[in-house]
């Protein structure tokens, strides 16, 4: 731990939540957003500030506290962890803006908090000044309490695709104030993850100035307040990795909960208590290897690559390769822990009051995220022979 490094006072605040965040955690399924006082808790935490630059009042923490937060809150509720990784990621956004414009967003509003989508949902068509922009985008998780969004867009010229100087058509990031879009709140309804508010979001030919926009692409150029090491780090290890964080805090909150009800739920075949039967004791062991297992590998992997960057100031595609699998494997593995405790613990897992069916429901929801999903095995097997990825950000 260095000495900027908060971890211990993140880590505090998550535990001082703890019976908070359990509280709203079913109000948060039937409402399919995080409640405001959770919000309003987690915002009050600094855990929205965890990326945004120590220059603009915010965090900046280590890589691997970023992580262990992220475990820690969805260990307590999957959906508040999942929207704690997302929030905690916005700051990275300033990186990309006019230093002005970041010091404008992070700077003055301790409270601001986006949502969005780099899919190139929309278009941003050329206009005096800035673009028009139009478009619909999907998994704005966190999109009723935000306070901007963003989303990816193709660039037209007139009615033609620009161009890069590649000959790619380009395609840009726009970043604009909540009120000027519209959430579309039926189109949340999932199975898992069903609190992370994730809706869909449209906008109509609004207006964006040039300089709340950036190229998504590599080598994107970093403001003055984002030249630290924590900026360095390869983005994917920020942007899309922390998603096996959250599976191991659901598994981890699933493990400690099935090991609550040993002591006392009857077995249904044999005398005893299920902490009596050899089938329990072998599964229950199996799960708590799986994610301690899983966990060691992705911390390392995570510490490797933030010492890399802290020494040369970037992370070799071996380090970058190991983060990538560390990743999918700990996500892949908190599912199978899961599946098992949820198994062992018998019939009244399947009760809506039971946490592990929402904790079975949440872990498989992560598995679909892109980040961690079992194409990425494909990826990080073209890195170990040499091949360069089919998604570039893999070496942003």
């Amino acid at each position: 731990m260095t000495a900027h490094d908060p971890s211990t006072t993140l880590l505090t605040a998550v535990e001082t939540l703890e019976p908070f965040i359990r509280y709203h955690a079913d109000e948060a399924e039937r409402q399919r957003q995080l409640t405001l006082p959770v919000v309003q808790a987690l915002t009050d935490a600094g855990l929205f500030r965890m990326c945004v630059p120590r220059a603009l009042g915010g965090l900046e923490v280590p890589p691997l506290t970023f992580y262990r937060v992220v475990e820690a809150v969805a260990r307590l509720d999957g959906s508040t962890g999942w929207c704690t990784f997302i929030g905690g990621s916005d700051g990275l956004v300033g990186a990309y803006l006019a230093p002005h414009i970041a010091a404008e967003l992070f700077g003055r509003d301790p409270r601001v908090v986006l949502a969005g989508s780099v899919a190139p949902a929309g278009t941003a068509t050329v206009v005096e000044g800035g673009y028009r922009v139009s478009g619909r985008w999907p998994y704005a998780s966190g999109s009723q309490h935000c306070t901007w969004v963003f989303g990816g867009c193709h660039v037209l010229d007139g009615d033609q695709p620009r161009l890069t100087a590649a000959g790619a058509p380009e395609v840009r990031m726009v970043l604009l104030p909540a009120a000027q879009a519209t959430i579309l709140e039926d189109t949340w309804e999932v199975s898992g993850l069903v609190g992370t508010g994730s809706h869909d979001f449209t906008v109509a030919q609004v207006f964006v100035p040039d300089v709340y926009t950036w190229r998504f692409g590599p080598g994107m150029p970093r403001g003055p307040h984002y030249q630290g090491p924590l900026y360095q780090f390869p983005l994917v290890g920020l942007f899309r990795l922390p998603v096996s964080a959250v599976a191991l805090g659901i598994a981890q909150g699933a493990i400690e909960a099935c090991l609550a009800l040993a002591p006392a739920k009857r077995a249904m075949v044999g005398p005893g208590v299920l902490r009596d039967q050899p089938f329990f004791q072998a599964r229950i062991a199996e799960a708590v290897a799986l994610v301690r297992a899983a966990r060691a590998w992705l911390h390392a992997a995570v510490q490797q690559a933030w010492a890399s960057t802290l020494t040369s100031g970037t992370a070799s595609v071996a380090e970058r390769t190991d983060l990538v699998l560390a990743a999918v494997h700990a996500t892949r593995s908190a599912a199978e822990a899961v599946q098992l405790v949820y198994t062992v613990a018998g019939g009244t897992a399947n009760y809506r009051r039971s946490v592990l069916q929402r904790a079975l429901r949440d872990v498989h929801a992560v598995t679909q995220h892109i980040g961690t999903a079992p194409q990425q095995y494909e990826e990080a097997g073209r890195l170990v022979l040499g091949l360069e990825p089919l998604q570039p950000i893999l070496l942003w």
